[in-house]
């Protein structure tokens, strides 16, 4: 089978096709495409995510890149002799109801989208949250859209599912129980799984996720946005010397019985050193990074590990932006060999820890086959959960 995904969470634009085949024990994947669009420079400036501009930059790129992903794909004939379903007037009130609130989008699809001929794909996937309400409903009412001319179902996925699977695709099997640990800008959660598509939240942050509080720390040392590349890197350079100042910062809810997590006072930890301390040299900014960093990480394994051995899971799953972290992958997999020898660790390709559609096509083979939604019930959901 073949799924289109779309994945418009946050300030990533991203359309993939994935074919997938044989059983769902023991499936084969295999990216037709994969196209991302960044919005990194555009919110650069503002030091974080407007979600009214990443929702106009969606806008913007979404049939472009769609055509992309259907040309990579080998599942578009070019645009100049393509003929798809015609456009009547009763289809074209039903388009500009779809796109009511999102103009531009619903202008590039009228020009473009009825030339496509319907690919040969067996659903589209969509991400309905959790995520920026403006930023998801571009995602979700394309996704409306092409279900329509195309005649196609809707598999809605949650976007974490997609930081889960995405590791599944380069023939990882998943064996239960299994435990997440999704670290993002915008999540921390430690999840449980008994099989596909049954989660249960263990552990979550109660303020901050790992993600924000290394944007926020980074705007602190003045590193710019996004947050947590630069403070990482930062703290690499500690490596060629040493602080002439002692840094120490707190290991937030380290000891505590449950599985959840705080950085909020963490980053209030950095504010205070910074506020007693002026005029740093980056040395002492570099041993400040490094600290920090070392921080999280610690109780992030931590956390991890004692959650891991309370459940006894048989697979441990790293996902989410800050997947990308060396330190934390080093870590976990220390950690994971010592402690829990008989545990698979799965973690993801670094290129795929950022937002992408790949993810949520895969998502929606393994936990969203038994779940697809009818157009007029399709909605974004900026809130969702996963238990």
């Amino acid at each position: 089978m073949k799924i289109l995904g779309i994945e418009t969470s946050c300030d990533e634009t991203a359309i993939a096709v994935l074919e997938v085949s044989g059983a769902m024990q023991n499936p084969k994947f295999r990216a037709l495409s994969n196209i991302v669009a960044s919005q990194i420079a555009v919110h650069r400036k503002f030091g974080g995510i407007v979600p009214n501009l990443a929702k106009r930059e969606h806008q913007k790129n979404l049939v472009p890149i769609l055509i992309t992903a259907l040309k990579t794909a080998n599942l578009i004939y070019p645009i100049t002799v393509s003929i798809g379903r015609p456009i009547d007037t009763v289809m074209n009130l039903r388009l500009e109801k779809i796109f009511s609130h999102e103009p531009e989008l619903l202008k590039h699809f009228l020009k473009k989208a009825p030339k496509i001929v319907p690919p040969k794909i067996d659903a589209i996937a969509v991400t309905i949250g959790p995520g920026l309400a403006p930023a998801l409903w571009t995602g979700v009412n394309l996704a409306k859209a092409l279900a329509l001319i195309w005649e196609k179902p809707i598999i809605p996925v949650n976007h974490l599912e997609g930081h889960i699977y995405i590791n599944a695709i380069r023939g990882q099997k998943i064996t239960f129980p299994a435990l997440a640990l999704i670290v993002s800008g915008g999540h921390t959660e430690l999840v449980l799984m008994k099989r596909h598509g049954n989660y249960k939240v263990v552990g979550e942050t109660r303020d901050d996720a790992a993600g924000e509080c290394f944007d926020k720390v980074a705007r602190l040392l003045g590193l710019g946005y996004p947050g947590g590349p630069a403070v990482a890197a930062l703290a690499d350079r500690i490596k060629n010397y040493e602080s002439g100042i002692q840094v120490r910062f707190p290991r937030p809810m380290m000891g505590s019985t449950d599985f959840d997590f705080s950085f909020s006072g963490l980053k209030t930890a950095v504010l205070y050193f910074l506020r007693d301390h002026k005029n740093l040299s980056m040395r002492t900014k570099s041993a400040i990074a490094k600290e920090f960093q070392e921080a999280v990480v610690e109780v992030l394994v931590a956390k991890t590990i004692r959650a891991a051995k309370e459940y006894k899971v048989k697979t441990l799953i790293l996902g989410g932006g800050v997947a990308a972290n060396k330190k934390l992958r080093r870590d976990l997999s220390a950690a994971a060999t010592s402690n829990l020898p008989k545990t698979k660790l799965m973690l993801p390709e670094i290129s795929e820890t950022t937002d992408n559609a790949l993810m949520i096509a895969a998502a929606a083979f393994f936990a969203g086959k038994k779940k697809s939604a009818g157009r007029a019930h399709l909605r974004a959901d900026p809130g969702a959960r996963l238990d």
